[in-house]
C-alpha cells in the first residue's frame, strides 16, 4: 500500500520582500507579550530561548512582543524596555538569536497610553476604558509632550535598527496609544493632532525614516476596526484612509488587526466564539486594496491549511500566528514537512497566555510544558537522554498518561500505557463534544499520533489487575486514572443523570433542563444544551468572587455572555436541599436570607465535580513489590487538563 502522500503548502513557504528585506516564507508569529523581560525590562536569557525556539521552528517573520519607547508607555511589569541607549546591547542579542536560524527580526514600539500600568496615565485627551483596567481617567498629553512622544519612537526605532532588527513595527491597535490617536473615541483634542486624527501616527513613521533612513524597512499594525458598539470608533473606511496616507509616509507593510482593551474578546478570541480562522483577513482584504504594500493579518489561525488558503484566496500576503506558535513553536517547519499530525494544537483556552499575563505572571502553555520553559530545553530534541532506560508502566490514557508516555518515550524508557476506555484521551472525549470544544479533538489526535511514532505500546479496554502488571514487570507505574463525576448525598440525587452522560449521549434530557452545578462543566454543557434549543437553568451554591483582570472578564462574558444569549437562566447562591421528579428544591440567598424555592423541569444534570480515580489495590500491589510509583494529574487532586498534563511531562523528566 502506497504512503498518503504529504500535503504541501505552496503559498505559505513562497518568499516575500518587505521594502528591500527577503522573508523566507509567507509566517509572521504575532507579536505576544510574554513578561519574561527583567525587573527594569531588559532583555533576559529565558526571553531569548523563546524567540530562538520560534525562529528555530522555520518561521519566517518573528515580530518580538511590544517594547515600550517611554516609561510612561509600559504595558505590564515584565515587558521589553527601549527607552534609551542602555537597551541596545540586550536587544543585539535577542536578534542575533532570530536571525542565527534564518528567521526575519522585527520588534514592535509600542506606548500604551491610556492602557499604561502606571501611576501617571496619559492619552490624547482625558478620556478612558470604560470596562478594561485601568479605567483611570488619564491625563490629556500636551502638545509638546505628544511631539516629544513622536521623537521617543523616532530614537526607538534607530535603536532597534542598531541592534541589527531587520524592521520595527508600530503598535497602531488595540487600544494603544497610536490608535488612540486615531480613534474618535479617545481623541477629543482641539490641537492639530485632534483637527487630523492621522497626523501623529505619520509624524512618528516620517520622522522614523528620517532617523533610520528610507530604505529601512517599517511596518504598521493597523486598527481595521474598533468594535465599539454603535460603530463609534475606527472602522474599515477610517482604516483604508490612514493606510494609504501612511503608505506614502513610507511604512513597508501593514499588520491589520482591530479592536482595544473594551473590545479584547474580538482579538483574542476564545474557543467559545471561534467562527473561523484568519478572523481578520476579511478586513485585512479591504485594506490590500487601497495600498500596494504587503498586508499581514489572521487571528485564531491554528492550521497550515487555512493559512494557505487566505494566501492563495489573495485575502493577504502573509498570515501572523499568533497562540499556536506558543502551543507548538515548530508549527511552520512541521507544516514545510508535510507533518501536520506532529502540530500540538492550540486550544484557544488563553488559561496558560493570557489569564497568567493578566495575572503578572510570565506565559506558559496548557498543552506544552516546554513553552515558556525553553531556558531549560529549545525543543523535545534537547530533553536529555534517561541515563538508566526503565521499564514504564501508565495506567489512564487521559491527558496527564498520554503526556508522560510521551516524554517518557522520548528520553528513551520502555514505555507501556493502558486505558479501560475502548480509545484514549480520557475526560478530553467528553470535553470534545461540545462544538466549540472542537480543538480538544485535535490534541488527541496529537497525542495518538506521537504514541504510535514513538512506539509506544497502548492497550485499550484493559485493567490494571495484578496479573498484567506481573507480566509487564515495569520498574516504574505512572497512575494517571484520572476522575469521575462526583456524586453528592443530596436526597434525590439519583433523579438527577451525570454531565459526562449526557455530552457522551448515554442519557437523553428532555426540553427543559436544570444543571446541578456553574463550575466550567456545567456551564459548557448548559451552553451545549441550550445551542440544541433546549431551555436551561444552571443552578451554583457558590457567589462569584470580585471581578479579575479584564482578560477574565471578557472569557466569563464570552460564557456566560453565550449562556445569557441562548437564554439561560443562572441561579448564583442557591443550594439545591432535595431532587424530586422532574424538580429541584433550592434554598436561595435573598438579600442576606434563605428563601426556598422549587423549580420545575424535564431533565435534572449533575454537573457538582469530580472526584479522584485510584486503584488503591493496584497501587498498593505495586508497592509491594518494591517499584515507584507516581501518582499524577486527577488522580493525584482533581484540577485541569493543563495540570495533568504538565505533571506526566515533568513525571517523564524525573523517571
Amino acid at each position: 500500500m502506497s504512503a498518503t502522500p504529504r500535503k504541501e503548502f505552496k503559498e505559505l513557504f513562497k518568499p516575500i520582500k518587505i521594502g528591500n528585506v527577503l522573508v523566507r516564507n509567507r509566517i509572521t508569529m504575532a507579536p505576544m507579550t510574554t513578561l519574561y523581560a527583567g525587573p527594569r525590562g531588559e532583555v533576559t536569557d529565558h526571553l531569548i530561548k523563546y524567540y530562538l525556539a520560534r525562529a528555530q521552528g522555520g518561521t519566517g517573520l518573528v515580530i518580538v512582543e511590544a517594547a515600550y519607547v517611554h516609561p510612561l508607555g509600559v504595558q505590564l511589569p515584565g515587558s521589553i524596555t527601549i527607552e534609551d541607549n542602555t537597551t541596545i546591547t540586550g536587544l543585539a542579542l535577542l536578534a542575533d538569536a532570530i536571525k542565527s536560524h534564518g528567521a526575519t527580526a522585527c520588534l514592535q514600539l509600542i506606548h500604551s497610553g491610556i492602557q499604561a500600568r502606571v501611576s501617571d496615565i496619559v492619552g490624547p485627551s482625558a478620556i478612558g476604558r470604560k470596562i478594561a483596567k485601568p479605567t483611570k481617567t488619564p491625563r490629556a498629553l500636551t502638545t509638546e509632550e505628544v511631539e516629544q512622544t513622536i521623537e521617543d519612537f523616532a530614537n526607538a526605532a534607530l535603536r532597534a535598527k542598531l541592534a541589527g532588527f531587520d524592521m520595527i513595527e508600530f503598535h497602531g491597535t488595540h487600544g494603544y496609544l497610536i490608535q488612540q490617536f486615531l480613534s474618535p473615541v479617545t481623541n477629543k483634542r482641539t490641537d492639530k493632532y485632534g483637527a487630523d486624527r492621522d497626523l501623529f501616527a505619520e509624524e512618528i513613521v516620517m520622522l522614523s525614516k528620517q532617523k533610520c533612513g528610507k530604505d529601512y524597512p517599517m511596518v504598521f499594525r493597523l486598527c481595521a476596526d474598533e468594535f465599539e458598539p454603535g460603530g463609534v470608533g475606527i472602522t474599515i473606511e477610517d482604516a483604508k484612509r490612514t493606510a494609504k496616507r501612511l503608505e506614502q509616509a513610507g511604512i513597508d507593510a501593514f499588520d491589520v488587526s482591530g479592536a482595544n482593551y473594551d473590545t479584547v474578546f474580538t482579538y483574542v478570541p476564545f474557543m467559545y466564539d471561534i467562527d473561523k480562522e484568519g478572523t481578520f483577513c476579511d478586513l485585512a482584504s479591504e485594506v490590500k486594496k487601497v495600498v500596494n504594500v504587503p498586508i499581514i493579518s489572521g487571528c485564531a489561525i491554528d492550521t497550515p491549511e487555512a493559512a494557505d488558503n487566505l494566501i492563495s484566496d489573495g485575502k493577504v500576503d502573509m498570515v501572523f500566528v499568533g497562540r499556536a506558535l506558543i502551543a507548538d513553536p515548530y508549527w511552520a517547519r512541521k507544516a514545510k514537512e508535510g507533518r501536520v499530525e506532529d502540530i500540538r494544537t492550540c486550544l484557544k483556552c488563553t488559561e496558560g497566555c493570557g489569564l497568567r499575563e493578566q495575572n503578572l505572571r510570565p506565559v506558559q502553555c496548557n498543552v506544552n510544558p516546554l513553552s515558556g520553559r525553553e531556558y531549560l530545553w529549545i525543543s523535545d530534541d534537547y530533553i536529555p537522554e534517561a541515563r538508566e532506560k526503565k521499564k514504564v508502566l501508565i495506567i489512564g490514557g487521559g491527558p496527564g498518561g498520554l503526556e508522560c508516555a510521551r516524554a517518557a518515550a522520548i528520553r528513551g524508557h520502555d514505555v507501556t500505557l493502558i486505558d479501560k476506555g475502548d480509545k484514549l484521551g480520557g475526560t478530553l472525549n467528553i470535553a470534545a463534544i461540545p462544538a466549540f470544544k472542537k480543538l480538544v479533538a485535535r490534541l488527541i489526535k496529537y497525542y495518538e499520533a506521537q504514541l504510535k511514532k514513538s512506539k509506544v505500546k497502548v492497550m485499550t479496554n484493559t485493567t490494571a489487575s495484578t496479573e498484567l502488571i506481573n507480566d509487564v514487570n515495569p520498574d516504574v507505574v505512572v497512575v494517571a486514572t484520572g476522575s469521575e463525576p462526583l456524586v453528592p448525598e443530596i436526597p434525590g440525587i439519583e433523579k438527577s443523570v451525570l454531565a459526562d452522560d449526557v455530552l457522551l449521549g448515554k442519557a437523553a434530557v428532555g426540553k427543559s433542563v436544570i444543571v446541578l452545578g456553574g463550575g466550567l462543566v456545567g456551564c459548557e454543557v448548559a451552553l451545549h444544551l441550550a445551542q440544541q434549543d433546549k431551555k436551561v437553568t444552571v443552578i451554583e451554591a457558590i457567589e462569584p468572587p470580585p471581578r479579575g483582570t479584564f482578560v477574565q472578564e471578557a472569557k466569563d462574558y464570552l460564557l456566560l455572555g453565550g449562556l445569557a444569549m441562548q437564554g439561560v437562566e443562572l441561579v448564583i447562591g442557591g443550594t439545591v436541599v432535595e431532587i424530586r421528579d422532574g424538580e429541584v428544591t433550592v434554598i436561595e440567598k435573598v438579600g442576606g436570607m434563605g428563601r426556598t424555592t422549587v423549580m420545575k423541569a424535564e431533565s435534572i444534570v449533575n454537573a457538582l465535580g469530580r472526584q479522584a480515580v485510584v486503584p488503591e489495590e493496584s497501587v498498593a500491589k505495586v508497592e509491594e513489590m518494591g517499584k515507584r510509583v507516581y501518582l499524577i494529574g486527577d488522580a493525584k487532586s482533581v484540577r485541569k487538563a493543563n495540570d495533568a498534563i504538565f505533571e506526566g511531562f515533568t513525571t517523564a523528566i524525573d523517571i
